[in-house]
């Protein structure tokens, strides 16, 4: 367990992916995941903040709830990056990774079903 502040807020966690595999996420479908690194953006505005958010996602074997949940198993936690602003920044950071160049989309919709940006999973070979 790491020590984050209990605060509601915004997070990036940015994960490594060192083999290709074929995960089945939800109803999202089946994809291919390849090795590099991957960027989830969310936020945690529920009971517990960041740091009961955070950490439910660093656990590998948990039900699945979220996107994230099928994908875990394959990733390795590198960074974490987070905001307490009571304000929620995860789409206005999403729109960040989306306008880099180095960075893509590997699964529409990841993340991103109580939204209308494309995702907030991002997929870079570089961190």
């Amino acid at each position: 367990m790491i020590d984050l502040p209990s605060q509601p807020g915004t997070y990036c966690l940015v994960f490594s992916c060192s083999t290709t595999s074929t995960v089945t996420i939800g109803k999202l479908g089946t994809y291919q995941i390849n090795p590099s690194y991957y960027c989830y953006i969310g936020s945690a505005f529920g009971r517990g903040g960041l740091k009961s958010r955070i950490n439910r996602h660093l656990r590998v074997n948990k039900r699945h709830h979220w996107h994230l949940d099928y994908l875990r198993p394959y990733l390795n936690p590198v960074e974490i990056y987070y905001s307490t602003d009571t304000i929620k920044l995860e789409c206005q950071w999403a729109e960040l990774l989306l306008k880099d160049e180095q960075s893509s989309i590997p699964i529409k919709q990841f993340g991103s079903s109580d939204c209308n940006c494309p995702a907030h999973l991002f997929y870079s070979n570089r961190i």
